[in-house]
């Protein structure tokens, strides 16, 4: 008896050892491949940033741009996600005891249901992979970057911006570098004694960034030397015959910008094509932000000068929270201005559970995302409008649309003042201020609430009816 609790207790501390043994290797590896991480970021942040300076006309050389690019966004947020993302299994106290207290067990199954289907296409497909696999896909890629690299100098430099444009990340046009070069190119590739006209649409989500991307093309030097005459035009213009006169003015090399704010009618595209002969076929699709890209974006709003490293406790908030914002621009930028004026933990929690109880809600209702039901102009339900102490008021929040551009038009309440509990008009219906974009084509977005009626409890037979 004694021999075969020897050879167990000797079996027992054998598997022990070797399972320290093993956990230090893997967590040696593991800091290996996060230093190889570190260095090949360096490498590849230098590259893309020279080629940000460039005026790159091959082809070839912008799909390898997109992909080192992509490449660049991955590296960056697994990097962040070892240094600030908690385990999948970790919740905070606060988060668990709201989740267990909002709906029974049957509304819960329900809700788990529609959180596995609301992930969009573009979030969470690469984030997963493994630390190793990314380090050694990165170093591939980059080691296949060297004819890029040379080729590189052979492009002109483009003439650089002041650099005021750049001390705040809401002040340029982010994301969108190869879609831009990709414009920009169709643009000039014209041959300028040839009378035919050219068509590039460009087609995408709502507020996904196409008339920004449209307007830094336009203001680009290169493009207005090529045009004498850039002209705006949106749909309506089609109807009236507006575009007909305004194509008689002069003499000279147009372009004509048109906005399709909806699906295009037939009718008017048809009219339109009759001005136009000889047209060849492309277009352009503007896609949503990758969560990688997402994720850069958004921690350069919310932490501004800060410095993450500095910061884990709300670094590990913030990716939370770019998740929950469903690769939302107008949400990247309204929460960023929020928690970057605001830097402690329990007010970025706060905003967490806000955005976690309004998402949980919408999906639970009716399986789309807040993001999803304002793209389609579905009213969304928020029973809680104030993110700290202040009002609390039932609203339906609907028709987020572009304001006209008169500035008096515009509302003087805003999003922020919403959500940090402001004075709430006595109004059934009002509108709110979301955002006044500080780039070109200077977008200003408004949205209406509309307060919902207390329902009434009434006590009958032991019964009560809502």
């Amino acid at each position: 008896m004694e021999i075969l609790i020897s050879a167990v207790a000797t079996d027992l501390i054998s598997r022990f050892i070797s399972s320290v043994t093993q956990n230090y290797r893997n967590h040696i590896h593991k800091e290996d491949d996060r230093r190889r991480l570190e260095r090949i970021l360096l490498r590849m942040h230098s590259v893309v940033e020279e080629a940000g300076g460039r005026h790159i006309t091959n082809q070839g050389m912008i799909l390898q741009l997109k992909g080192l690019v992509e490449g660049f966004y991955l590296g960056y947020y697994m990097l962040d996600k070892i240094k600030f993302q908690p385990p999948e299994y970790e919740v905070s106290h606060e988060i668990q005891s709201f989740a267990l207290s909002a709906c029974n067990s049957a509304k819960r199954f329900r809700f788990a249901d529609a959180i596995s289907k609301r992930t969009p296409v573009a979030f969470g497909s690469r984030s997963r992979t493994n630390l190793k696999d990314v380090v050694d896909g990165l170093e591939t890629k980059i080691a296949d970057m060297r004819e890029f690299v040379i080729l590189l100098g052979s492009h002109p430099r483009l003439p650089r911006q002041p650099y005021s444009t750049y001390l705040y990340i809401d002040n340029c046009m982010f994301g969108r570098r190869i879609e831009k070069e990709q414009v920009i190119n169709f643009l000039l590739c014209n041959d300028p004694d040839d009378p035919s006209v050219s068509i590039l649409p460009i087609l995408g989500p709502p507020r996904m960034g196409k008339k920004t991307l449209v307007q830094h093309a336009c203001l680009d030097e290169r493009v207005r030397d090529c045009f004498s005459h850039i002209f705006f035009f949106k749909e309506d213009d089609l109807k009236t015959g507006e575009l007909s006169l305004n194509s008689k003015a002069s003499e000279g090399k147009y372009l004509f910008v048109i906005e399709f704010i909806w699906d295009v009618d037939e009718a008017a595209w048809t009219k339109f094509q009759s001005y136009l002969q000889n047209i060849p076929g492309m277009e352009l699709r503007v896609k949503r932000l990758s969560e990688e890209e997402f994720w850069y974006y958004f921690k350069a709003l919310a932490f501004g000068s800060l410095d993450p490293d500095e910061h884990p406790k709300l670094a590990s908030l913030a990716m939370q929270l770019s998740t929950e914002m469903n690769g939302s621009f107008l949400g990247a930028i309204l929460y960023g201005e929020l928690l970057r004026a605001n830097p402690n933990t329990q007010f970025w929690n706060r905003i967490l559970l806000f955005l976690r109880e309004l998402a949980r809600k919408q999906l639970t209702s009716s399986g789309l995302h807040p993001e999803d039901l304002f793209e389609r102009n579905i009213p969304v339900d928020m029973s809680r409008l104030a993110v700290v102490d202040g009002q609390v008021q039932c609203c339906l929040v609907y028709d987020l649309r572009v304001a006209g551009p008169a500035e008096g038009e515009l509302p003087k309440l805003t999003s922020r003042d919403m959500l940090l509990g402001g004075d709430i008009p006595v109004e059934d219906k009002f509108d709110v201020l979301v955002w006044r974009s500080r780039i070109p084509p200077y977008c200003n977005y408004i949205v209406t609430y509309e307060k919902r009626k207390p329902r009434r409890m009434v006590r009958k037979r032991n019964t009560i009816y809502l």
